[in-house]
């Protein structure tokens, strides 16, 4: 199961040849992973001690974002399921073309130990939901 995000590009996120600047692509794709995981109802702000972090992020430039009033859809998806982490990719997209794409590794945390933990039963059954394996 994709999930789309709708993301409005903001003037002060272009640069001078009129292009997004680079570093705001990972915000764009912070903004749609946090909605999808939001959507996915696993992970609320009052979670406690078990949260997630961003363990990696990278980023492949496509095609260069431009300032239009109309918004570029993000999709985003789990791809792997690990013992204390899992991948979700996305992708900008201007219809059916590729702008960009990403792959986050999330990992589960605890703030009372600032250690890793696994991903446990609730989370691994809502991932594994929507887990769309890469071929």
């Amino acid at each position: 199961m994709r999930h789309t995000y709708t993301c409005q590009v903001r003037w002060s996120d272009v640069d001078a040849y009129g292009h997004v600047n680079n570093v705001t692509y990972f915000e764009y794709y912070q903004e749609a992973r946090i909605a999808f995981l939001y959507d996915l109802g696993a992970w609320a702000v009052e979670a406690g001690s078990e949260q997630l972090v961003v363990a990696r992020l990278t980023v492949d430039y496509r095609r260069p974002i431009l300032f239009r009033a109309e918004p570029f859809a993000i999709d985003s998806w789990v791809t792997r399921i690990g013992t204390s982490s899992f991948d979700v990719r996305s992708q900008i997209r201007d219809g059916h073309e590729v702008l960009s794409s990403a792959v986050a590794v999330l990992v589960g945390f605890d703030s009372r130990t600032a250690r890793s933990r696994p991903v446990n039963a609730d989370e691994r059954a809502v991932l594994t939901s929507v887990l769309e394996p890469e071929r």
